[in-house]
């Protein structure tokens, strides 16, 4: 049995050191993205983050504020940095117990390989959960190898599995069988100490107990608000909210297949394809070197939240989902990673490399790996979201009463305002109640019609501007300035739109849209859905006929339609141009659309493609290519907000298909019942 010494600690301290010191060099100064800001604010205000609200890592965070350098996010990046060098050095000492004891490099390669790879190394850098859970997942690898021989071990792998769900209990419980596999010798003597044992989880589950009785604090953020049934505190830790975010109506096989082959990929690249087959020579060879029942809890270990997490998921799979879901198989990367040092192990042993050539082999692949992860995240261009949150903030009207959606726009711009006391001036809100704690309802408490009363009733009340950045209102006119929507209490008709498009907005379209193209997905994404809406402004707002009204009006029209968002939005706005445009027009963008529509674009977005092609032929008397594009666009994003809904209920009308329109009829009731 291995058993750490003193050098095996100082070596494995060393590579923490080495990557804490990479992550704290490469981590954003400010927020970024994905849930970063969230977790920002929700450390500094010791608030409640999203379901199931992640506590631990919200105390662990909050003591990183107290750091008296940087800005509180690169702060609260620390955190993670401290988890992702922690983990690593946890990878070390696993492999170390897996290969010969006379060999300390294949060690050093799966600590670094994993320390290394994209995907984790961008999780080490900002502020996120799965550098924490990693590191309790190897922690409690290192003391289950060693707890056969080492019972003693048994409580601080209680304690540490009950702290793993406190941080993200979903990936943990998936890994909870492979130990099932591993401790199985040790059945008696856990349940001779079941008592003591399950006390101890329920030790580590503490932190839920705080967040519980924090939620009744009154707190600037707090995703729900206060929790005072077991209804609601079940709703938040369950994560029963997300129940249509996890399980698309939309989602079939074919995604669950793509996401697989998706998955796949990613496991290539992670490793530069070269570690992932000496990982897949470290499977093979981990059955004969291991034994049976070790290398099940490997397999078992890597598959549960890869594999078996996309059957149990139902992500529509494009371009957004597979952002979120390619941090899920971390865990399996960590799996990989020390499969990666007993295959190296078993390949310079096969091949009887002399040490320098074992030297030259793994840093050469640790080259392949890093410069692959530097790839990755040296371009991610994180601060696109500081020039977003800063160049809204900038142009809000004085006063302005805004109202926020989410991580995209809501979260940096509140880290801003409420941390860096940008624009006091300003109100934020969200308009369904969630995150701020100055919510004008409880949202678990509040049925839907009661809060777009009670939404529109404090609209209707305000002498100050009220504005939107990512959401909509409909029960006034708007002036729209494209990164937010100004409500115009002028008139009480949605319909009239008046486009009015900032300087500071135009620029910020010119320098961080039109011509950038973000390393980041989850930022890419976000431009996209921007790209989208400027288009259709400028679209709207052309005069009749003509063509854009300037140099500069036409270079954004070519640099548009050379992007399927973008080129859908002119369409889109063509079409709803107030003098009207020729279909030959709208067609040659739909055309382009079509023609640049990319293989993993959103559901939503291309039964909008179908759905704009079916209102063009409409309109120009083809009813059968009509009636075929907005059914493709229906059955593509089955939503009771489709906009396909109405055009279909009419031409069915008009072709008197009574059979197929009572059927529309009945799905989208269906929908509405299946949303509620």
């Amino acid at each position: 049995m291995f058993r750490a010494a003193r050098a095996d600690w100082l070596q494995a301290a060393a590579v923490a050191l080495a990557l804490f010191v990479l992550y704290a060099a490469t981590a954003p100064r400010s927020v970024s993205l994905e849930d970063d800001a969230l977790f920002v604010l929700s450390a500094y205000f010791l608030g409640i983050e999203h379901p199931p609200g992640y506590p631990l890592f919200t105390l662990v965070g909050h003591l990183f504020t107290w750091l008296p350098f940087g800005s509180v996010a690169y702060r609260v990046h620390l955190a993670s940095a401290l988890f992702g060098a922690l983990t690593a050095a946890a990878a070390w000492l696993c492999a170390r117990s897996l290969v010969d004891a006379d060999r300390r490099l294949p060690a050093y390669l799966a600590a670094f390989a994993l320390g290394l790879s994209p995907v984790f190394w961008s999780q080490s850098i900002i502020a996120e959960v799965y550098t924490l859970n990693t590191l309790f997942l190897l922690a409690l690898v290192h003391l289950g190898l060693r707890a056969e021989h080492d019972p003693r071990v048994l409580p601080w792998m209680a304690f540490i599995f009950g702290l793993s769900l406190s941080n993200h209990y979903p990936l943990m419980l998936l890994a909870a069988p492979a130990f099932a596999i591993l401790l199985w010798p040790l059945r008696e003597e856990l349940l001779r100490r079941f008592g003591l044992l399950l006390v101890l989880v329920a030790a580590g589950l503490l932190p839920y107990a705080w967040l519980i009785h924090r939620s009744w604090k009154g707190l600037p953020i707090s995703f729900y608000g206060e929790m005072e049934t077991l209804t609601e505190i079940w709703y938040f830790i369950s994560r029963s909210g997300y129940v249509n975010v996890d399980h698309s109506h939309t989602a079939g096989w074919l995604d669950k297949t793509r996401y697989l082959t998706f998955m796949g990929r990613e496991l290539f690249f992670q490793f530069a394809i070269i570690g992932t087959a000496v990982a897949a020579a470290g499977f093979a060879a981990q059955w004969r070197v291991l034994g049976k029942r070790i290398s099940a809890f490997f397999t078992t270990a890597f598959l549960m939240p890869s594999a078996v997490l996309v059957m149990l998921l139902g992500f529509d799979y494009d371009v957004f989902r597979k952002h979120i879901f390619h941090v899920y198989p971390i865990p399996a990367y960590a799996i990989g990673a020390l499969w990666m040092a007993l295959g190296f192990d078993w390949l310079a042993a096969r091949y009887a490399l002399r040490r320098g050539q074992s030297l030259a082999a793994a840093a050469g692949l640790l080259l392949l790996i890093g410069g692959l992860g530097a790839w990755v995240n040296l371009r991610a261009n994180h601060d696109w979201s500081v020039r977003y949150a800063q160049t809204v903030l900038k142009i809000l009207p004085k006063d302005a009463i805004v109202f926020g959606q989410g991580d995209a726009d809501l979260a940096p711009i509140a880290y801003f305002h409420m941390v860096e006391n940008a624009r006091p001036d300003i109100t934020l809100y969200q308009s369904q109640g969630l995150i701020l704690g100055n919510r004008l309802f409880h949202p678990l408490r509040t049925d839907q019609e009661s809060a777009n009363r009670i939404v529109r009733e404090m609209i209707a009340a305000q002498k100050s501007p009220v504005v939107l950045t990512l959401d909509t209102y409909t029960g006034n006119a708007r002036r729209d300035h494209w990164l937010y929507i100004e409500v115009d209490k002028s008139s009480s008709d949605p319909n009239k739109v008046t486009v009015d498009l900032p300087e500071e907005a135009v620029r910020f379209f010119e320098e961080a849209i039109a011509r950038e193209n973000a390393g980041n997905a989850w930022i890419a994404y976000f431009q996209s859905e921007l790209r989208r809406r400027y288009g259709y402004l400028i679209a709207r707002s052309l005069p009749s006929g003509g063509a854009p009204p300037d140099e500069r009006g036409r270079r954004q029209f070519e640099l548009l339609a050379q992007d399927f968002y973008g080129a859908l939005g002119i369409a889109e706005g063509l079409l709803a141009n107030p003098g009207g445009f020729s279909a030959d027009a709208v067609a040659t963008y739909l055309d382009r659309a079509r023609t640049l529509l990319p293989s993993d674009a959103p559901k939503q977005h291309v039964a909008g493609f179908f759905l704009l092609r079916g209102v063009l032929r409409a309109n120009t008397g083809d009813r059968p290519g009509a009636i075929g594009d907005l059914e493709s666009a229906f059955s593509l994003w089955p939503s009771p907000d489709s906009g396909a809904i109405a055009p279909l209920e009419q031409l069915y009308g008009e072709t008197s298909n009574s059979a197929a329109l009572q059927h529309l009829k009945n799905r989208v009731t269906e929908l509405k019942r299946v949303r509620r």
